[in-house]
């Protein structure tokens, strides 16, 4: 049974990252309507922007990196990010290190607190940030054309 549970957590993950880069041969696309999800509940607005939790999702843990929350961002109430908050700080090097054999060297620059580093894949913006001094993780993925 743990085995399962691990695979479905896998597979969970995998899916995430696979529709960060949607294609037309995907469910869920990069501007799709608000209307197309389910379990969202709103968080908040900010400069046209509406953000949803996403309901239901459970925390899995798969190569020590736990995902604790994943929000939707609406431009227009078309899907325009995904934003995934990580719980601890020490996962920085490993989704880090994931980026940089996918995408490669990154742009750099530090905001405040936190560290953030940028690639870009076609139409999607990628940023992932670290907050050392708050141990916060986190990584979101931009449709540029919203």
């Amino acid at each position: 049974m743990k085995k399962v549970t691990w695979l479905l957590c896998f597979v969970f993950v995998l899916s995430m990252v696979s529709m960060a880069f949607a294609s037309e041969d995907h469910d869920i696309k990069w501007g799709a309507d608000v209307s197309e999800f389910k379990n969202l509940t709103l968080s908040h607005e900010a400069d046209g922007i509406k953000y949803y939790a996403v309901s239901g999702e459970t925390v899995c843990e798969i190569s020590n990196v736990a995902v604790a929350k994943i929000t939707y961002a609406f431009k227009g109430d078309k899907l325009y990010a995904r934003i995934i908050d990580i719980d601890n700080a020490p996962d920085f090097e490993k989704v880090h290190n994931h980026f940089m054999k996918t995408f490669g060297k990154a742009t750099a620059k530090q905001e405040g607190n936190w560290e953030i580093r940028k690639w870009t894949d076609g139409d999607v913006k990628i940023k992932l940030k670290d907050n050392k001094k708050e141990n916060k993780v986190k990584f979101g993925m931009y449709y540029q054309k919203l």
